[in-house]
């Protein structure tokens, strides 16, 4: 994380590091984000930069603690009724990412980043805090799921935390694409997407695919594809 030399810097100039880095991240991600580019986009000195961080894997896991900020601010604006429900809890966690992406798209981009590079890495980027939606957060998910009786046994947790990674980094823009004009009144929150008739239908089809893959009994699975 960064060293208190940046957190004390003023808050003015603190954002405008931030802001250059995400810039940098979101059109680059961490392999080739550039420490010339940001240096030269947040109008500091070089050697300024070596007094705040100690690398840009230092400055991505700061703006990956940022992002998680503010999704889990967009999550407590968008509470939740599901109770238990392992499948309403997903579905729920898929409009805070729609509304996110939306919303803060920079940010999203560079969760996503983080999450394809998570995959070729036994580490996430920080492992006090994992990536919401990255392997860790989905593993603990289906294991709580099978817990309670939402997912069945035979699931492999570890294949089935990446397959639900990747849909849940991916498939947000796809959804918003399909909302069309829906989209922009989401954004500015013009329109709850709780109560958007095309988003919540949408989101009925998406939770049935992922619910019949998980939830469903091996043997209706045989037959099925053996009719």
């Amino acid at each position: 994380m960064p060293t208190k030399t940046f957190l004390n810097l003023p808050e003015k100039k603190r954002a405008q590091i931030e802001a250059a880095a995400i810039h940098e991240f979101a059109q680059n991600g961490l392999r080739g984000a550039s420490v010339n580019a940001l240096v030269e986009t947040s109008g500091i000195a070089k050697g300024s930069y070596y007094q705040y961080f100690s690398g840009m894997q230092d400055v991505l896991k700061h703006i990956l603690s940022i992002a998680r900020q503010k999704k889990l601010a967009l999550a407590n604006d968008l509470s939740s009724s599901n109770g238990r429900d392992m499948f309403a809890y997903l579905r729920w966690l898929f409009q805070v990412e729609i509304l996110f992406e939306l919303r803060e798209p920079e940010l999203s981009t560079i969760e996503h980043y983080a999450f394809l590079e998570s995959l070729n890495s036994s580490a996430e980027a920080d492992e006090n805090a994992p990536l919401i939606g990255g392997p860790s957060f989905f593993n603990e998910f289906l294991a709580q799921g099978i817990l309670a009786d939402d997912v069945a046994t035979w699931v492999d947790t570890k294949l089935a935390a990446h397959l639900l990674g990747a849909v849940y980094h991916l498939i947000a823009r796809q959804l918003i694409v399909r909302l069309g004009d829906t989209a922009e009144a989401l954004r500015t929150g013009k329109s709850d997407i709780r109560e958007d008739p095309l988003a919540q239908s949408l989101l009925d089809n998406l939770m049935d695919l992922l619910e019949a893959g998980l939830a469903r009994e091996p043997a209706i699975r045989k037959d099925f594809y053996s009719k």
